[in-house]
């Protein structure tokens, strides 16, 4: 994808990603997270870093007019991530309807993309499909093909 987007730093285990978002609202920190929450099954979570907390807030909206910046950047991670564990399935839901709509933006406006490496799939009316860019999902997953 020869997308614009941010430097971003991993942690050794390739599980971790950090950049910083530039924008008017000021140079603000976002974390990628790669949790495994099932044998090769890992959640993505990703959002704002909280410095009081010490965790990710993936409920705050931080409008700095860099989405797709950040989407891109949130890709990268991904296609690292997937180098560094191949066998992995990549899960992703956000924490609201609209953020997985975003999610949803981001896979279509990169589909051709994304279809060469990942298959994906998308959860809808509870049941896992092939990704098609018509409908609205509630989750995804990927892996590498």
């Amino acid at each position: 994808m020869n997308l614009q987007k941010y430097s971003v730093g991993s942690d050794n285990n390739h599980l971790t990603y950090e950049f910083f978002s530039e924008g008017p609202k000021g140079t603000i920190k976002k974390v990628v997270l790669y949790q495994e929450i099932d044998e090769n099954v890992f959640n993505l979570a990703f959002g704002d870093w909280n410095e009081v907390k010490q965790k990710i807030d993936d409920s705050v909206r931080s409008n700095n007019d860099d989405r797709d910046k950040v989407l891109a950047t949130v890709g990268s991670s991904v296609i690292d991530f997937i180098r560094h564990h191949p066998q992995a399935i990549i899960f992703a839901k956000g924490i609201t309807p609209g953020k997985t709509r975003l999610y949803q933006m981001g896979i279509n406006t990169n589909w051709n993309e994304i279809a060469e490496l990942f298959d994906v799939e998308g959860l809808y009316k509870g049941n896992w499909e092939p990704f098609e860019g018509n409908k609205n999902y509630q989750a995804f997953t990927l892996k590498l093909k």
